[in-house]
């Protein structure tokens, strides 16, 4: 049974207390975070910091506080996601040269961003795409590279750590059986998304994204574009339109009117409960979702 974390961690990302004798690991967001937090579980001695605020999300554009300077020249391991999506490194290593940086993406392939002809895009790189998460067997090696990182840093909790990771590895090679055995109705299902987010949980699951909209700056696709997707949407036989949890805009409903093409939500993993089997469980409702949005 997965147990809720201590009411230290209960106030969210960014909002955890230290005691000035520990030694502070910073992480850049919160699915790094819940990562950080299984492989240090119960060592005392260590406290574990998330840089970005709950309400941040993803961290397109992210731009460092001064509070965020401080976390950082307090910290002993900076831990990210890597792949591109820390725009601000350059500014922490101006800043902050002693500071062990973590990347948990190491060794991992990188999907191309999808794009479209005639397709605009504004706001972060689109050469590759950093939402590595998103699929439960590159979360499984970025915990390892986490793991590999924190036991560098701290020899004298490798122990410990290492005996985090082995119960953390066995919960996350569950999981990734568990959709495995859900994804075989997904199968060849075309969707289209809002976010580009999405497209490592598709190649996972063997999800087609048709088109996906890009809209990390809230942007909403034109009205040439939209009459484009409801053009492609029975053309292409499509079964979903997946948005985000805080997506307010209008054409999704637009498309959905014109079209009778349903919309489903996904959550990216960028905010959530502050607990050890978060990602577990909110990779768990999104294969929910998947499964029925397909049925």
């Amino acid at each position: 049974m997965i147990i809720a974390l201590s009411l230290l961690f209960t106030a969210g990302c960014g909002a955890v207390v230290t005691d000035n004798t520990d030694s502070v690991i910073a992480v850049s967001f919160y699915p790094i975070y819940i990562f950080t937090l299984n492989l240090t579980n119960g060592i005392d001695g260590l406290t574990v910091t998330c840089m970005a605020e709950q309400s941040t999300g993803c961290l397109h554009d992210y731009t460092l506080t001064a509070r965020d300077a401080k976390l950082l020249n307090d910290a002993d391991v900076f831990v990210i996601n890597g792949a591109g999506l820390e725009t601000f490194l350059d500014d922490v290593s101006e800043t902050t040269e002693d500071l062990a940086i973590v990347d948990s993406s190491e060794g991992i392939e990188l999907l191309c961003s999808h794009h479209h002809e005639g397709e605009e895009h504004t706001g972060h790189n689109h050469e590759s795409n950093s939402h590595i998460w998103l699929s439960v067997e590159n979360a499984k090696k970025q915990v390892l590279n986490i793991k590999n990182g924190l036991v560098e840093k701290y020899p004298q909790y490798e122990k410990q750590i290492n005996q985090n990771y082995e119960e953390y590895i066995v919960r996350l090679n569950g999981l990734s059986d568990e959709l495995k055995g859900t994804y075989q109705a997904a199968q060849g299902q075309k969707i289209i998304t809002f976010h580009a987010a999405y497209e490592y949980m598709a190649a996972e699951s063997g999800l087609e994204i048709v088109e996906c909209i890009e809209s990390d700056e809230g942007g909403e696709p034109s009205a040439k574009k939209i009459a484009h997707l409801c053009d492609v949407i029975p053309g292409q036989g499509i079964k979903a339109l997946f948005v985000e949890p805080d997506y307010n805009g209008s054409a999704a409903e637009i498309m959905a009117a014109e079209t009778g093409v349903k919309i489903y939500v996904l959550n990216p993993v960028t905010k959530g409960e502050v607990t050890l089997g978060a990602y577990e469980d909110i990779m768990r409702e999104n294969i929910q979702t998947i499964l029925k949005a397909v049925s």
